[in-house]
């Protein structure tokens, strides 16, 4: 039974590892189509679980590999790419695949041990979230709209959260792809393509990559923003639709002290902000899967596909099932943390002996392959789409993260019995 514990793990690994470079290929459909195996090969239910908790923990290290150097976002990823991206064009991509590496790992153990502590926690808050759910949406909504500068900016925000909103409330509701199918064609769109197709207009040139990885923001900064991120992942389980990047732009804010500096100083100051950002958002992506899977023993509700396959096979998790996953996670993030950087160094290498303007065509030509691979015809109608409303907050000079209307405003028309 050992063995099969570790060929299962190893397994894990190795899916998870693959899920996470290949946007298209999500752990939940390797998870579904694994899943039959169970009675195929008589696979022990916690051998399969080991296999599942595994691959969805490798992903979450691996999947920042595409947003660093392709511009292929995911749901979990998809506003630090803009942060990491920068610092690929800095010679600093070694290092913003540290930074997430690290900051997921701590993620990881931040989240187990604030597990005893969210057994009690977690339901009592998910009873009283469910009753306020629209009220917290739409204070969180009008920060993120206020936080931009002058009124035409405000004006340019609303108008892309609402078009982005409608958009994404049409993508749902198609009955030509299904709602996992369409999300990546529309994220592709709105947050990859969108920056691809606007760097081309930048001179051709060679992002030499620094062999310097060493992290540039102190240790105590990177946990302490794993912190914050470990709470986030928490918040992301209670408030529906709101992303992690989301979370982490309001807890950054939040936590950061507004201090008015001037010229080398601003810009020593942003760009530790950047590092912060990017660490918060990793360990808030590691421990919003974390606590996802775990959510059918904290609330009897399942909060991802991988969690609903471990409710069709366990029915109800118990106990020691949830310290034996949790042993598994440990291990998982320890060997993925690793894993994440050798990857991360191959990549680099190869971004630094190739043009910008032909990595970013290379980028795009990848993007709309997994596109049409998933989607077809349809999936590139719809990525065409959300490219033009990607490419509008980037004219306009307000964030992206109001494209992230193509979720919220869905789950409000649903709260809203609308």
């Amino acid at each position: 039974m050992l063995i099969e514990y570790i060929v299962l793990f190893l397994l894990g690994i190795a899916a998870g590892v693959v899920a996470g470079i290949l946007p298209g290929l999500h752990v939940n459909n390797i998870g579904v189509m694994a899943l039959p195996l169970i009675a195929a090969f008589g696979i022990d239910p916690l051998s399969f679980a080991i296999f599942l908790v595994t691959m969805a923990t490798s992903q979450t290290f691996l999947n920042f590999i595409p947003s660093i150097f392709l511009g292929a976002p995911e749901e979990g990823t998809v506003l630090s790419l803009l942060p990491t991206h920068k610092m690929l064009i800095e010679g600093r991509a070694l290092e913003a695949v540290r930074i997430t590496a690290k900051a997921s790992l701590y993620g990881v153990i931040l989240s187990l041990l604030f597990l005893p502590l969210a057994f009690v926690l977690v339901p009592v808050a998910y009873s009283a979230a469910r009753a306020f759910v629209v009220p917290l949406l739409m204070l969180a909504i009008s920060y993120l709209i206020l936080r931009e500068r002058g009124f035409e900016k405000k004006l340019c925000a609303s108008a892309t959260f609402l078009i982005s909103g409608y958009f994404g409330w049409t993508c749902l509701n198609l009955a030509s792809l299904s709602t996992s199918d369409i999300m990546l064609p529309m994220f592709s769109g709105l947050f990859g393509l969108s920056t691809l197709i606007l760097s081309l207009n930048d001179k051709s040139t060679t992002y030499a990559q620094q062999a310097d990885s060493e992290i540039r923001i102190s240790d105590k900064s990177l946990w302490r923003n794993s912190l914050l991120g470990t709470i986030g992942g928490i918040i992301v389980g209670l408030l529906p639709a709101m992303s992690p990047s989301q979370i982490g732009i309001m807890l950054q804010e939040a936590a950061s002290i507004k201090d008015k500096v001037k010229g080398d100083a601003k810009k020593a100051l942003e760009d530790v902000r950047t590092r912060q950002f990017i660490a918060t958002v990793a360990s808030l992506n590691c421990a919003d899967s974390l606590f996802s899977i775990f959510a059918i023993y904290l609330m009897g509700n399942p909060r991802s596909g991988v969690s609903v396959i471990l409710q069709d096979i366990f029915g109800s998790m118990d106990l020691t099932t949830v310290i034996i996953l949790a042993g598994v996670m440990l291990l998982a993030g320890i060997l993925s943390y690793y894993i994440h950087i050798f990857v991360g160094g191959i990549f680099s290498n190869a971004a630094g002996r190739i043009d910008s303007r032909k990595l970013s065509i290379a980028g795009i030509v990848f993007v709309i392959g997994l596109v049409a691979a998933t989607g077809g015809l349809f999936g590139l109608f719809v990525a065409a789409v959300a490219t033009a409303i990607g490419i509008v907050p980037a004219i306009t000079g307000v964030s992206r993260t109001h494209c992230m209307g193509c979720l919220l405003v869905p789950t409000l028309v649903f709260f809203l019995g609308l």
